[in-house]
Parts: C-alpha cells; sequence; structure tokens
C-alpha cells in the first residue's frame, strides 16, 4: 500500500502577512525561508516541513498556478518543545508581551502553551507527543 512520508506543510491564514509573520519569526523562533509579499511567508519547522502563511484573499483568487484555497477564522498549530525548555518558553512569552491564554497538563503528563498569533489562530507549544498512545490503542 502506498504511505505519504510526513507532512510537508501547514497553512494558516492571516491578512496581515507582515505582523503575523513577524510572531513566528520573533516568538516562536522560526527561520523565514520564502516571502510573497502578498500572497504568502513561509517559515522552515523541521528539516523536511514548512508553516505556510497565506493572506486568504490573495489564496482565493482565481487565476493562480495552483488551486484556489482559503480558510476563515482561526487555525491551530502545534509545535513540539523539549519538557526541559517549558519555562523558558514560558519566560520567553512573558518576556515578550505574548498573552498566554491556557496552560494544560495532559494524562500522559505532556503540557501545553496556548497562545493566539495575531491573526488569531491558536499556537500550541507542546512538551510530547499526546498521539503516540492513542495511535497505539487504534
Amino acid at each position: 500500500m502506498e504511505r505519504t512520508l510526513g507532512v510537508l506543510e501547514t497553512v494558516l491564514y492571516a491578512s496581515d502577512l507582515a505582523v503575523t509573520g513577524r510572531f513566528y519569526h520573533d516568538v516562536i523562533g522560526l527561520e523565514s525561508v520564502y516571502r510573497d509579499r502578498d500572497l504568502l511567508t513561509a517559515f522552515r519547522t523541521g528539516p523536511e516541513s514548512v508553516l505556510l502563511l497565506f493572506d486568504p484573499a490573495e489564496s482565493e483568487a482565481a487565476g493562480r498556478s495552483v488551486p484556489t484555497h482559503g480558510g476563515r477564522g482561526p487555525g491551530h498549530i502545534a509545535f513540539l518543545i523539549e519538557e526541559a525548555g517549558y519555562d523558558a518558553w514560558l519566560a520567553r512569552l512573558a518576556r515578550l508581551g505574548v498573552e498566554i491564554e491556557q496552560e494544560h497538563v495532559w494524562d500522559d503528563g505532556s503540557k501545553s502553551i496556548y497562545v493566539r498569533d495575531p491573526a488569531g489562530n491558536s499556537v500550541e507549544l507542546i512538551t510530547g507527543d499526546i498521539w503516540h498512545e492513542r495511535l497505539a490503542e487504534a
């Protein structure tokens, strides 16, 4: 059976790419690897994956070289962080004035920090793979 190798890109939508892009660079610490001023900004999230921020109005426009797409309303993305770095992330967010929406401890002991990017997307920083056991049970 054919299998996928992983997720190459994840897309979130933001009408102000510059402001939201600065959040992912300055707060989350992602490296910007490509920018089309009106359409998208791409950030490296791992060795073989990127986060794409698209302007929803531009990505929904007909006549582009790829199919139109778009989303309205907040999306969600979770970044895996080291457990030993959890408190450092809390300090970094406080230092940068980023409001913590919620902290959560999962059944397996993993911990999450939830914040919002400037476009309203939910951004999670999580210390463990909470899906590992759930997927093993399936």
